[in-house]
């Protein structure tokens, strides 16, 4: 199997465990959050919604765009982000075997070369995080079981 079939893989199977925590939250859940500077789980799922674009334009070296307005459901943010994914899989899909030797310097992580394997893992590494703190949350206001 190729590296990029597999990043498909994992990916698509961290945003479904994403998306599937998230929408067993309680309506009157969605927008809580902890504490004053924590995140809702719907803040979070708008972020997932777009995620999969900011690796596509990193690896593209294209600016993204803002994100869509109306994305007030998770529901509406799977939609957008699986959408999202298709265009990300269709780069991972054509993408040759030559690109994998490529690195780009980003400023995240203190500023640094990244390897294309770790631009193509960050939807999946962040679909995973947000998916803790998803069921972080869960826990937060009693619901201790394993969704």
């Amino acid at each position: 199997m190729r590296l990029q079939d597999y990043m498909i893989e994992v990916t698509q199977q961290a945003a479904n465990d994403a998306f599937k925590a998230a929408k067993v939250v309680p309506p009157d859940k969605l927008d809580w959050k902890p504490l004053e500077n924590g995140r809702s789980v719907l803040d979070q799922c708008r972020e997932l919604a777009i995620c999969p674009q900011w690796a596509y334009d990193i690896i593209q070296g294209q600016e993204t765009a803002a994100p869509p307005e109306g994305l007030n459901s998770v529901e509406a943010c799977e939609a957008e982000c699986n959408r999202r994914l298709a265009t990300l899989f269709d780069l991972f899909r054509t993408m040759p075997d030559e690109r994998l030797a490529e690195t780009k310097w980003l400023p995240y992580d203190g500023g640094r070369d990244f390897k294309m394997e770790e631009m193509m893992d960050y939807p999946r590494w962040n679909f995973n995080y947000h998916l803790g703190q998803i069921s972080y949350i869960q826990t937060l206001y009693g619901d201790k079981d394993d969704h």
